[in-house]
């Protein structure tokens, strides 16, 4: 029963690294302000944990 909840969690975990993910890389592309060099990578460098997470790289 355990390892059951563990696997759930484990799903859950890389469900929400890929809503997360989605909503930064559309919100990247939707923006009108700031739209500076500085804030692209800004917005790379947050969502680059969260494909790595959905892609199973640690």
């Amino acid at each position: 029963m355990l390892v059951f909840w563990q696997t759930v969690i484990h799903y859950l975990y890389f469900v929400i690294a890929a809503i997360i993910a989605f909503f930064f890389i559309k919100n990247f592309f939707k923006r009108e302000k700031r739209t500076n060099l500085v804030y692209d990578i800004v917005y790379a460098y947050c969502v680059i944990p969260f494909v790595l997470r959905v892609l199973f790289v640690k």
